[in-house]
């Protein structure tokens, strides 16, 4: 099932209840080595995107729509998680401006694009315990099953990014407020990555239901 101007507020209602119902969770995380307000932060943003975007007409296409919600989160997080996740939603409604919709093809270029671009942004690499090292995987996996159909591709996403936050517990910090700690951050997963993977979770249910 693609993601069509049909069903795309669906979806980001269900990622935005997702992040809803694992507020605390992500506070958890991001308390043990951060500031402990991620988990606030990715709730609040993405219900302020949500409402933004269902102001917009209802026949409004998948990039307008996504436009919308990224475009407020980003102005309702900040910080340094804000302009992180707005690209990578970002681009996955870039991916689907030409065609309308978000089927195999635009899923797989949307995320490797992302990936490009949050590290480009951020300056974060694989290994520095961050979000990257569940966004970077998933790229790789979407990209490896490219000619199977869109609910293969992000069910292979979901379980790449699920094993790159499990990779981050045993990590040393590199980047962020967490880096400071420095062998102290070992042992923690990353919030960032954590919510990444819960994201692409949803998507995947979502198309494959």
């Amino acid at each position: 099932m693609a993601i069509t101007k049909e069903n795309i507020r669906p979806l980001l209602k269900a990622i935005t209840d997702d992040f809803a119902k694992n507020r605390e969770e992500l506070c958890g995380y991001d308390r043990a080595i951060g500031d402990g307000d991620h988990g606030d932060s990715m709730a609040r943003g993405t219900k302020d995107g949500y409402e933004a975007m269902m102001q917009l007409p209802e026949d409004s296409s998948v990039f307008e729509c996504i436009k919308t919600y990224s475009r407020t989160m980003l102005a309702t997080i900040g910080g340094a998680i804000g302009p992180i996740f707005s690209t990578v939603i970002m681009e996955l409604g870039r991916a689907a401006k030409a065609s309308g919709e978000l089927g195999a093809e635009e899923y797989v270029a949307g995320l490797k694009r992302a990936a490009e671009k949050v590290m480009d942004l951020g300056g974060a690499k694989p290994g520095d315990k961050t979000l990257v090292d569940a966004l970077v995987p998933a790229a790789e996996a979407a990209e490896a099953n490219k000619d199977k159909s869109l609910g293969e591709i992000a069910k292979a996403a979901e379980e790449a990014a699920g094993k790159g936050v499990e990779s981050t517990i045993e990590m040393q910090a590199k980047m962020g407020r967490s880096h400071f700690l420095r062998e102290k951050s070992v042992g923690h997963q990353d919030a960032g990555a954590t919510s990444l993977y819960y994201m692409l979770r949803t998507i995947s249910d979502f198309i494959n239901e």
